[in-house]
């Protein structure tokens, strides 16, 4: 780690993007191409000082490894950039622009990936000493091999125009989710339940007519907290059209598309080949991995419904169904009625700057770091910057993109903009959320809380050798990656952890007793909860599996299957499930990183969740290293054993009692 490594230089919000992003881009294709073309040609050497378009360095004939890492962090940079630009810039043109640039170099890296020579090239060295470096080695020939390096002619070229056709239809679905926006015009009696500075914000019309939007600050607390069952199915039916019908076809083509790609490679199935580099052992074991959990989970999610239902019937004597549009809603009352946690009053504690600023102080003192405010560009400036500091010395920069707009990327992520190396980048990411920018709900706080656990290990997993096992790379165990975020939701229940940012508007902290209350009400329906989650989890792997033409009948079929409330007829939810794109068969990874976090959280003390001794080992040993060892390894290394279901299953039981 070092002070002297540069910060990624963008234009001011009100500057020209255009020709930048191009440039930062084909710059940098540029530069990767010709360092390619020097390990193709067996000339490799001098290049892993290479740091950004300019600066390969010396062109020798020593060593292709690591001139072949220098040119995979110049693709991955670009891939980074185009990727979060697309998703967050506030002019269309530059997010159409970045979206083309993204699928130019996805389809860079696949031909880099899937080309013969340099596949033969990497074979052709020897195995490094270094276990680094050999692990790094090990896992690019996977790479090759995943995108059929290895195979004839004919097949890889039928695989470069499947991955063109991937490309584009994975753009194509989030893009159409991206400027999907539900609306829905409900009378302003609708809003009785929410609080006043809602309903200040939300005018009725000449017609008496409130308008409400399927966008986050507008979804959760009408959903929550408006007592009005039809309005609230109104804008949930809304909100489950969205991309509808525009995303049918396309998840459609995309499903076919992937099967056929992964059968050219060998695999039976799509699932298969989307584990392979996974923690997951194979396609049959997301199978049996969710039906486990649902053994688990069922018999408390059907004693949920139930006691969702009853609560429903005494306001709706002849009601015989519990909803997506009823759960929630209830969920808030039956909290308020059987544990006193009213979200009203829990909100009033919950501001967002306060939570922002909160949330800095406690990941810094949890972590042994700062976050020091600069001064520097970005692509909105609604957009905050903090340059991380350990030690006197910067290790990361993060950008804060938290309100909606218009056009933008609608749910809530950390998008990486440059995966760090130690010497040759700083690591830099960026939290897109949608909050409302005053009070906000308690799931807000941790959602803000669960993302940033990915921002911190994105900044903290930077500062490693190798491009392949930087940060939080697509190519490495993806179904770790949400353990450190839903671990650092646990200290959202700590009053001494929300004491000291969670206060009302006269500065009064959260009571204790509260904060005690939600920690009892915390588990209250997760049996219900977590049957949803397994009915995406079982949606992503069967859609994959299956590959059917006629989607519809067959994620009703799964609601019906899994999910413990009774569908809505007529929606089509799967077309804005945006994790289709990115976690494609794999959407158990939810549930995976679950249990390790469960287990993660047995080496802390839960009546002292800020000793330093524990939080910086969990800093150092987990999220530290990236992907330099096994997941496995680095839970093993952190515990002082082997990762364990057990508190994962203890949980699970607690469910129904």
């Amino acid at each position: 780690m070092t002070d002297a490594l540069p910060p990624l230089t963008l234009p001011a919000h009100d500057e020209p993007w255009l020709n930048f992003s191009r440039d930062y881009v084909g710059s940098r294709l540029d530069e990767a191409r010709a360092l390619l073309a020097r390990v193709r040609a067996g000339r490799a050497g001098g290049a892993r000082g290479a740091g950004g378009a300019g600066d390969a360095g010396d062109a020798g004939d020593a060593d292709a490894l690591a001139t072949w890492d220098a040119a995979a962090t110049l693709v991955m940079h670009a891939e980074q950039f185009a990727s979060a630009l697309s998703e967050v810039h506030p002019d269309a043109d530059v997010r159409k622009a970045c979206s083309d640039l993204h699928n130019e170099v996805v389809r860079f890296r696949l031909e880099r990936d899937s080309d013969p020579a340099l596949f033969a090239a990497i074979e052709a060295t020897t195995t490094p000493d270094d276990a680094l470096a050999a692990r790094a080695r090990d896992l690019t020939l996977l790479d090759f091999r995943l995108q059929g390096a290895h195979l004839d002619d004919a097949t890889r070229a039928r695989l470069t125009e499947l991955n063109s056709a991937i490309s584009e239809a994975t753009t194509e679905f989030s893009e159409n989710i991206r400027d999907a926006v539900g609306r829905v015009r409900v009378p302003a009696e609708a809003l009785d339940g929410l609080p006043e500075d809602f309903k200040a914000s939300h005018p009725a019309d000449d017609e008496g007519l409130v308008t409400i939007t399927t966008d986050y600050p507008d979804l959760v607390p009408f959903m929550d907290m408006s007592r009005d069952r039809a309005a609230r199915r109104q804008l949930l039916e809304a909100d489950y059209l969205r991309a509808y019908p525009e995303n049918d076809a396309v998840l459609a083509r995309l499903l076919e598309l992937r099967d056929e790609k992964a059968r050219l490679l060998g695999y039976p199935d799509f699932p298969d080949y989307a584990v392979a580099t996974m923690m997951m052992p194979s396609g049959d074991a997301i199978e049996e991995f969710i039906a486990d959990v649902n053994t688990a989970a069922r018999p408390a999610g059907l004693a949920d419904r139930e006691r969702l239902l009853a609560r429903l019937r005494q306001d709706v004597p002849d009601a015989t169904e519990l909803t997506a549009a009823d759960n929630r809603y209830y969920i808030e009352v039956l909290k308020e009625e059987l544990f006193g946690v009213s979200p009203h009053e829990v909100r009033r504690y919950i501001d967002f700057a306060k939570v922002r600023d909160g949330i800095l102080d406690l990941t810094g003192r949890l972590f042994d770091v700062s976050y020091e405010p600069v001064d520097a560009p970005s692509w909105d400036a609604d957009v905050t910057a903090y340059d991380v500091m350990s030690e006197g010395e910067r290790i990361g920069r993060i950008r804060l993109d938290m309100h909606p707009r218009e056009g933008k990327f609608g749910h809530m992520a950390c998008f990486p903009l440059v995966n760090g190396l130690e010497g040759r980048h700083l690591p830099e990411a960026s939290l897109v959320c949608n909050f409302p920018r005053g009070l906000m709900t308690f799931d807000d706080l941790l959602t803000f809380l669960h993302e940033f656990g990915h921002l911190v290990h994105a900044i903290f997993s930077g500062h490693g050798r190798f491009a392949r096992l930087a940060g939080l790379s697509e190519a490495g165990e993806w179904d770790f990656v949400e353990a450190p975020s839903q671990l650092l939701e646990e200290w959202a229940y700590s009053h001494e952890v929300l004491k000291e940012f969670a206060t009302d508007a006269d500065g009064n902290p959260i009571p204790a007793e509260l904060v005690d209350a939600l920690r009892a009400s915390r588990d209250f329906c997760e049996g219900l909860l977590t049957c949803r989650q397994l009915t995406y989890a079982t949606l992503s792997y069967r859609l994959h599996r299956d590959h059917p033409t006629d989607i519809a009948p067959v994620a009703e079929q799964i609601e019906r299957e899994m999910d413990v409330r009774d569908p809505i007829p007529g929606t089509r939810q799967y077309c804005s499930f945006g994790h289709l794109t990115g976690y494609s068969a794999c959407y158990y990874t939810y549930q995976w990183s679950l249990s390790i976090a469960k287990d993660l959280f047995t080496a802390f003390d839960p009546e002292h969740l800020t000793d330093p001794a524990v939080t910086r080992r969990y800093r150092d040993l987990v999220l530290s290293p990236g992907g330099e060892k096994p997941a496995a390894q680095l839970i093993e290394d952190f515990l002082g054993r082997p990762y364990s279901t057990q508190a994962y299953r203890d949980w699970l039981g607690s469910l129904a009692g």
